[in-house]
């Protein structure tokens, strides 16, 4: 069962329309905004961790510089 990308809860598949709809805020998505969404938030995720550990990379460069 997939869940909602806005809030987690749960979505229930609507064969007629083709489309995703969340039990918890109303979203109604299709499958193709669904997988967008879920890569943007990925990419997101990333380049966040690649940031945080460039930093942590240059911290431990720059104390270990100063002994």
């Amino acid at each position: 069962m997939r869940s909602c990308p806005y809030c987690g809860a749960p979505l229930t598949f609507e064969r007629m329309e083709k489309i995703y709809t969340c039990s918890g805020c109303g979203a109604a998505l299709s499958l193709q905004d669904i997988v967008e969404l879920r890569e943007r938030a990925r990419a997101e995720k990333e380049k966040t961790f690649k940031e945080k550990r460039r930093h942590e990379e240059y911290l431990e460069w720059w104390l270990s510089s100063k002994k």
